[in-house]
């Protein structure tokens, strides 16, 4: 497949996304950020809780 019609289709399914995407209200906005923080919080924790685990047991 040529370069030219491989460009040609990355652009059409570029324009597709757009047309389709939307701007959250916002009350999404804010569920969005509340669950984005709490994955971050728990991801946080679970790595401080191992980080904690390894330098007590090779201390």
């Amino acid at each position: 497949m040529p370069l030219v019609q491989k460009m040609r289709e990355y652009i059409v399914a570029w324009r597709r996304i757009l047309i389709l995407a939307r701007r959250p209200d916002e009350e999404e906005f804010y569920l969005l950020t509340k669950l984005n923080i709490l994955g971050f919080t728990l991801v946080g924790g679970i790595a401080y809780v191992i980080h904690l685990v390894r330098v007590l047991l090779t201390a």
